[in-house]
């Protein structure tokens, strides 16, 4: 088998498309791996940056302002637009941990990734 037939063969499967807005220019991308403990959650936040990720590990409950909670698992992806209030970013299991990996879409001056909000 010659080296093109292999990679022709690799299956690929799309798990996410999300527009990007407010529109930039991405310089630099931070790959984040988080290890959740049982019961293990954020807390409100936001980011200056589009956030795409996935569920490594665990179930994962993620509730993005203005839309409905939704509950991710193993290989699932997740994406929480910039400067949009994220709710839930929680470890649904009160037994297990879970590992989400997160890719932070930053600019040139993207310094600070994430800023905690106090509680409503």
């Amino acid at each position: 088998m010659t080296r093109s037939q292999t990679a022709s063969e690799i299956k690929r499967t799309p798990v996410l498309t999300a527009k990007v807005l407010p529109s930039k220019t991405v310089d630099h991308v931070q790959a984040t791996r988080l290890d959740f403990k049982p019961g293990q959650i954020t807390g409100r936040h936001m980011h200056p940056v589009p956030v795409v990720g996935y569920v490594e590990s665990g179930v994962f409950l993620v509730k993005i302002e203005g839309q409905i909670q939704q509950r991710y698992t193993a290989g699932q992806a997740i994406y929480e637009p910039a400067t949009t209030t994220s709710e839930r970013y929680d470890n649904e299991s009160p037994t297990e941990p879970v590992v989400p990996i997160a890719y932070h879409l930053a600019g040139a001056k993207d310094e600070v990734v994430i800023k905690f909000l106090s509680p409503r």
